[in-house]
């Protein structure tokens, strides 16, 4: 009888591994494919004993500083049972919040880049997470999503964090969130200095979310153009017309450049309401929160949002 030929695809080699007190045997294959790291490790013996390591419960590869609850949640996501496959529709990896985030911890670890972005997206589409959750595990993860929303979710006027909450952001975070959520929520029934761009400039007789000067447009002053992303003043009273938007006077807004008011020939027609804007009418001013998120922490964002990468 002919000598029978290993299967390509489904004969594997086993691992084992210890994790704290506990013994763990995989295929091996799986960790080769998954992780560079795995895959470097095994192909570079360390020593005399190495030929050995991983081969049986004598002698393991030691992974330490690492929890077992954290490993055997990422094994089953590397290792999904038959039942979970076919359970429905839907891939039923039974995995907690706190287990998709020892998932995603771990596969980071180990450069595990498709399993790391599935992390992502299980715990993004199918678990909820809190803005404080998203901001804390943006942070430690290093999910530019998370935190961009996370942030944007504290500095809404629609959302009050707790005292707990802020402390567990640390002081300069919780500092930062407070003063954008003062900055822009805060009603100008004193006289104040309001920082803004061209384009928060809405129409004052309607609710129109769209920009009211959409039109290019110079200094009535000095002459230099005012795009839509320039910074514009307001110093002086106004008033609230909801939590974020204000009132002010047009002819109140000065140029950054000049310090003088740019609108005195302005005359514009509102394409939500049909009614006429000139330099003595009131217009709103809708602060834009993620410019300021932007401005402080857009650049840990890019960073974080540079790693991601899509299964």
């Amino acid at each position: 009888m002919a000598e029978a030929t290993l299967n390509s695809q489904f004969y594997w080699d086993n691992i084992v591994i210890q994790v704290e007190d506990e013994l763990f045997c995989v295929p091996r294959c799986e960790f080769v494919r998954s992780s560079e790291v795995f895959a470097d490790m095994f192909l570079l013996p360390s020593g005399p004993a190495a030929c050995h390591e991983g081969q049986d419960r004598k002698h393991p590869i030691v992974l330490e500083g690492y929890k077992k609850h954290d490993f055997a949640c990422l094994l089953k996501v590397m290792y999904p049972t038959a039942g979970s496959l076919i359970s429905g529709t839907k891939l039923d990896l039974d995995l907690e919040k706190k287990e998709w985030a020892s998932v995603l911890k771990l596969s980071a670890v180990w450069n595990m880049k498709k399993i790391r972005a599935y992390a992502i997206h299980r715990l993004s589409t199918d678990i909820s997470l809190s803005a404080i959750e998203k901001v804390i595990l943006g942070r430690a993860h290093k999910v530019g999503a998370w935190l961009e929303e996370g942030l944007c979710s504290l500095v809404s006027s629609d959302y009050r964090p707790t005292l707990a909450d802020l402390g567990t952001l640390g002081w300069e975070t919780a500092a930062q969130i407070l003063w954008i959520r003062d900055t822009t929520h805060s009603p100008l029934n004193v006289p104040n200095t309001l920082r803004f761009t061209r384009d928060a400039i809405k129409c004052g007789f309607c609710s129109s979310p769209s920009s009211l000067i959409n039109f290019r447009y110079n200094c009535y002053n000095c002459g230099q153009p005012i795009p839509p992303e320039a910074e514009l003043t307001f110093s002086g009273p106004g008033s609230a017309t909801t939590t974020a938007d204000r009132l002010i006077t047009l002819k109140g807004i000065e140029c950054n450049k000049c310090g003088r008011g740019p609108f005195k020939s302005l005359n514009v027609h509102c394409n939500f309401c049909s009614r006429t804007s000139n330099h003595g009418s009131n217009v709103r001013i809708m602060p834009n929160n993620k410019d300021m998120i932007e401005e402080i922490f857009g650049e840990e964002i890019e960073d974080y949002k540079s790693d991601i990468i899509d299964v």
